[in-house]
């Protein structure tokens, strides 16, 4: 069906209404997103070889870092600084002469001579009495009126239990003039009093610019996760999102995205790398996957871990700092900040803006239907009207609801490209007569480059309605995720597929009724089954798993020459366009058109446009991904459309050099 008529008028200029509200929306969201640029680099306190030394902190300043990790202590830790003195009551008695107040069972500690000892070891009791109880903790006086807690415990146990996030060791770390991120571990059965107790570390500076939680719990779950959030809120420290190794969603920790929702989204996103990964890396390509995570995902925190071993000449640390320094360098040439990590505005857009926006979104997957089903033309304004008061009835009266907005942005995902490439169908068929017309090469690719930029525009507007649809705090923190991804890049090809053989002939004829589709498929079942048709169906059957499981983070490795050429775009572009669309998509609608013009065999034109169909979905796929910024997605998709011009040209003149040596393609036009 051709793609005019007064409903589909009418659908259209709901479609371009629609439009005018998404892009709003989309402008506002990239206002938020320009007002959060300021990324935290955070580096465990713990790891700076010699605390002592102010050299070492400048070394790390210098390179970048702006934060210090801090964790739970343990007695060995403790003892291991020096912080305080700890003995086993057998040693503490072989040295203590016969003090009748001496247990070779206990376990003793004094404070150290170190400046701030006694107040470390203040805290020490504090900490001690909570965890193991006040009947279990007491404290005495020794010759000299030296004063010393004994504990009742087990000394092997003792040595490795954690102690908690000390005050004293975090005005200790403040010195440094570096900000402070708590890493605390959940107690088990938290009450009022063990919150208080890290309150008091919180407190103890305010240079604490985070806390981030150690372990699968937030501190505080369950008991005591609502006083926790409310501490949190009155002293404005956010707590951090772990983003997943799969880099969709977060690590498990139970209580914390509860913890994120009921304050106000009060949150950053982290990017972490385990040390076993990073030695595996080279130092250029470890600061690589840490600024790509800041610039394409709204990570606004980094946590680096530390080499196992020096390289280049260098000393540990120098080799730490330098591929550190490099992510610095790389963040401030894309105008990033590095400093206390900035916080995304808890942003809703305007309700009456959105629906607007979705009753565009809803007018578009209407036109896609109509393409594929010509026939229901005439129930078109009932088909609206079912969808309309389904979405606009869950979305008004559910305001929390997810449910309407990720339908509706799946299925603007879908059918964006189905109607895009339908339209290009409707452009083919009228220039089919032209087939016997000579095109020249220049001809081809100002016709070739005209087609493309318009079917990415309108890919991008499509995009934009995602943008608008899916745009709030929820799904620019990954707190929520758009649904449906493989569906996006699977149902497209089915629909475009369907549509193709109305228009164009298989089998000598195209399908125009429900008859002609059964005979298509009898005669498709009868094809004969030849070694190369299974070789050419193993080779499609690979690309296939290529194109889905590369949508995903998990699935189908990446080869090192592809890792070589992101960064190579990545190095010269604003945002590296996909592959899939400058490589493959894009250059297959030049490669279409000259199929049409030279008579190639329909099932190559056909698999052409299934190529065309991949690249624009892609397009509007890449602004489901709502933790990269919007201005990102959209030049990316500029980017895609600048270099699939080129490589579209490169294709033809290749295909023109290949037609010179041979006549196998004008031969077998019009077969299958």
């Amino acid at each position: 069906m051709r793609l005019h008529g007064f409903t589909f008028r009418c659908l259209f200029a709901l479609v371009f209404i629609g439009f005018l509200a998404a892009a709003c929306i989309s402008y506002e969201r990239y206002h938020v997103e320009a007002d959060d640029q300021t990324v935290e680099m955070v580096y465990d306190y713990d790891k700076l070889e010699d605390r002592s030394q102010g050299d070492f902190f400048a070394l790390y300043r210098e390179s970048g870092i702006t934060s210090l990790a801090l964790y739970d202590d343990t007695p060995t830790k403790i003892m291991d600084r020096g912080d305080a003195m700890i003995y086993r009551g057998a040693d503490m008695a072989a040295f203590s002469g016969a003090h009748s107040e001496i247990f070779h069972d206990r376990i003793y500690i004094q404070p150290s001579r170190k400046a701030n000892g006694w107040e470390f070891f203040c805290d020490l009791e504090r900490s001690l009495r909570l965890r193991l109880g006040a009947d279990r903790v007491h404290r005495i006086t020794m010759d000299g009126g030296i004063q010393t807690l004994e504990i009742q415990a087990d000394w092997m146990k003792f040595l490795e239990m954690p102690v908690g996030i000390l005050p004293a060791r975090v005005k200790e770390a403040a010195e440094s003039g570096f900000y402070l991120v708590l890493r605390p571990l959940n107690v088990s059965h938290p009450d009022k009093e063990d919150v208080d107790e890290f309150l008091r570390a919180v407190d103890a500076s305010d240079k604490v610019s985070a806390v981030l939680f150690v372990g699968k719990e937030a501190f505080g779950y369950r008991e005591q996760l609502d006083y926790f959030r409310q501490a949190m809120a009155e002293r404005h420290v956010p707590v951090v999102l772990i983003e997943a190794q799969s880099q969709l969603g977060f690590e498990n920790q139970a209580g914390t995205l509860d913890l994120v929702k009921d304050s106000n989204f009060n949150t950053i996103r982290l990017y972490a790398m385990a040390q076993n990964e990073l030695v595996q890396l080279t130092p250029e390509e470890a600061s690589a996957r840490f600024y790509i995570s800041d610039i394409e995902r709204n990570i606004r925190m980094n946590l680096f871990p530390s080499y196992k071993y020096a390289m280049g000449g260098k000393s540990l640390n120098e080799t730490n700092a330098e591929y550190i320094s490099m992510v610095k360098d790389r963040l401030e040439e894309h105008g990033f900040q590095v400093g206390k990590a900035s916080q995304m505005e808890p942003y809703f857009p305007n309700p009456v803006l959105r629906a607007a926006a979705m009753t565009g979104a809803l007018s578009l997957c209407v036109i896609a239907l109509l393409c594929l089903l010509p026939c229901l033309v005439r129930f078109a304004w009932l088909i609206w009207g079912a969808g309309f008061a389904l979405t606009q009835g869950l979305f008004w009266l559910a305001p929390q609801s997810l449910l309407p907005l990720q339908m509706l942005a799946l299925g603007t995902e879908i059918c964006t490209p189905v109607v895009i490439v339908s339209a290009f169908l409707q452009y083919c068929l009228a220039k089919k007569a032209e087939a016997e017309t000579k095109k020249s090469g220049l001809a081809l690719f100002g016709e070739g480059a005209a087609v493309l930029w318009c079917c990415g525009l309108l890919s991008l507007c499509g995009g934009v309605f995602v943008s608008a649809i899916l745009g709030d705090i929820r799904f620019f923190l990954e707190i929520a995720i758009f649904r449906g991804v493989k569906l996006t890049f699977v149902l497209p090809l089915v629909l475009i597929t369907l549509i193709y053989i109305q228009h164009f002939p298989f089998f000598g004829k195209v399908v125009a009724s429900d008859r002609d589709f059964v005979d298509f498929v009898r005669n498709f079942c009868r094809i004969p089954i030849k070694l190369g048709l299974l070789a050419g169906l193993g080779l499609l059957a690979f690309a296939g798993f290529m194109f889905v499981g590369r949508s995903g983070n998990n699935m189908a490795p990446v080869p090192g020459f592809e890792i070589a050429l992101r960064r190579f775009l990545e190095d010269n572009m604003y945002a590296r366009p996909r592959e899939k669309e400058f490589l493959f998509g894009h250059p297959a609608v030049f490669l279409s058109l000259a199929a049409l013009y030279a008579r190639w065999p329909q099932v190559l034109h056909y698999l052409l446009i299934v190529a065309v169909t991949i690249g624009q979905g892609s397009m509007v796929e890449t602004f489901a991904h709502m933790r990269s910024p919007f201005i990102l997605s959209f030049i990316r998709g500029l980017d895609g459309l600048a270099a699939g011009t080129l490589a579209g040209i490169c294709a033809v003149i290749g295909v023109m050099i290949l037609l010179r040596l041979t006549k196998f393609f004008g031969e077998r036009y019009g077969r299958v």
